[in-house]
């Protein structure tokens, strides 16, 4: 029996397995085998092979210099094929690039699916990890001692040297370039859209693909100013420096190999303690530009960990989400457990969502203030809604009920070194490299000397800025 394939040549990062059996392996087409070849584990050629060669005719008529999805207006080379899969991504292999993954000790995006459960009688989600609950109620008797009641004044504590133990094996560029992990999915699928709205809804995917990989509850390194991290995910390349010394200021510039698409900006993190509660905060401007001249400015919410010293321990995000479409005037308003409610209306009162939910509408950009300084922005009555968002950020995002991201089709993305370093790069900060080879004491001691050294800096810069002071 004959083998009739077809190959398509430079595919988009986006088509993925799961996604060319919905949009293209379906009907007449079920019966198809499907081969994907990698480069740096992203789709480079895709072999699709029919027994029967009226469908290989067939198939090669309905989508060679045709639209491949109603929604995204792109062409692919689709041609006949007589090799064989084994020897495509041989020939592949030959012409690529290599690239030195991170292998990270923690498989991050694991660790929080078990360390967490879904519980609807409380509103963020349940933390079950016993022994990483042991750690944080340590390091807050220690900044009860260091600091006594100034620690459940609201004040930030972003600056404060914690104990090893309860330490990331990240720095915070590392955690920020992590998040970015789905990015190449959908950034590459907004590129391709000539659609305001639908380029808008995968923009907003990836801000809630981006979210759901950050419940960690560990400290990451704190940079020092001039810090610097450059990475590799499948085909986005990621450069991120701190900039400050006061506060944690994370600068920003990421763009694919096409150029079709750039993000930049900046992120300033920060930490502030109440009795029983820790709220994290990042703000900031984070922009996306394509190619055809659109931008996006993306505002994250605020975080919040909750049972600190008593009770359970919960995580959740609060406040708003805004996402500005600048070009048309848009905007995607979103709550993040929108059906929360306090104390006293609890006893009269059930939630029917998850901790994880979220809704939310696109509207015109006039209706909604936003909040400079933090997630509490305010929509204006009058809006009319364009289209209604909802979802869980742990899982999904649905617009109008159709599903644009599910975490079951899609894998993260593995990030890669560059073939150089930067002296800065905070991959050879000798404090993370001692705590990556679990030796917390020589760690310790390093984490002082940058201290030290960052603290040093900072009275320099002083000195230089207020000479007769």
């Amino acid at each position: 029996m004959t083998t009739n394939s077809i190959l398509i040549q430079n595919p988009l990062p986006f088509m993925i397995e799961s996604y060319m059996k919905k949009k293209v392996l379906e009907g007449k087409y079920s019966s198809g085998k499907m081969n994907i070849m990698l480069k740096d584990s992203l789709p480079n050629k895709i072999l699709i092979s029919f027994e029967k060669e009226d469908l290989c005719d067939s198939f090669l008529n309905s989508f060679n210099g045709k639209f491949f999805d109603d929604k995204i207006n792109y062409e692919l080379k689709i041609e006949k094929c007589q090799k064989s899969a084994e020897e495509i991504q041989k020939e592949i292999d030959l012409n690529k690039t290599e690239y030195e993954p991170y292998n990270f000790e923690i498989i991050y995006e694991k660790e929080w699916k078990m360390d967490y459960a879904n519980s609807p009688e409380k509103p963020g989600l349940l933390y079950i990890n016993e022994e990483a609950k042991q750690k944080v109620y340590k390091t807050f008797k220690f900044l009860i001692v260091k600091f006594g009641k100034n620690l459940f004044e609201g004040k930030s504590i972003i600056n404060v040297s914690f104990p090893i133990f309860l330490y990331d094996k990240r720095s915070y560029a590392q955690v920020f370039a992590y998040e970015h992990r789905l990015a190449p999915y959908f950034l590459s699928k907004a590129s391709l859209c000539k659609d305001k709205m639908e380029k808008f809804k995968y923009v907003i995917s990836h801000l809630f693909a981006f979210l759901h990989i950050t419940t960690i509850q560990t400290q990451p390194f704190k940079p020092t100013v001039g810090e610097t991290f450059q990475c590799r995910i499948g085909n986005f390349v990621l450069y991120i420096e701190n900039t400050t010394s006061d506060s944690l200021t994370n600068n920003f510039y990421g763009y694919d190999d096409d150029k079709n698409y750039k993000i930049y900006g900046y992120q300033i993190s920060d930490i502030s303690t109440m009795p029983n509660s820790v709220l994290a905060s990042k703000v900031g401007k984070y922009y996306i530009e394509f190619k055809d001249g659109s931008k996006y400015l993306l505002r994250l919410p605020n975080m919040t960990l909750k049972g600190i010293n008593v009770g359970d321990r919960t995580f959740n995000y609060t406040e708003k989400v805004v996402v500005y479409d600048l070009k048309n005037n848009l905007c995607a308003y979103v709550e993040m457990n929108p059906e929360e409610v306090g104390f006293f209306k609890s006893f009269f009162k059930k939630k029917n969502t998850f901790p994880d939910f979220f809704k939310g509408d696109i509207i015109e950009s006039s209706f909604v203030k936003m909040d400079e300084k933090g997630a509490n922005h305010v929509l204006n009555k009058g809006y009319k809604s364009l289209c209604k968002i909802e979802g869980e950020w742990t899982s999904s995002i649905r617009f109008d009920d159709e599903e644009y991201w599910d975490i079951e089709d899609f894998q993260l993305i593995p990030m890669y070194h560059f073939g150089y370093l930067c002296p800065s790069d905070s991959s050879l900060r000798p404090d993370l490299i001692s705590f990556i080879k679990d030796d917390q004491e020589k760690s310790q001691v390093e984490k002082e000397k940058i201290e030290a050294d960052a603290e040093r800096d900072i009275n320099l810069r002083i000195k230089k800025s207020y000479p007769h002071e």
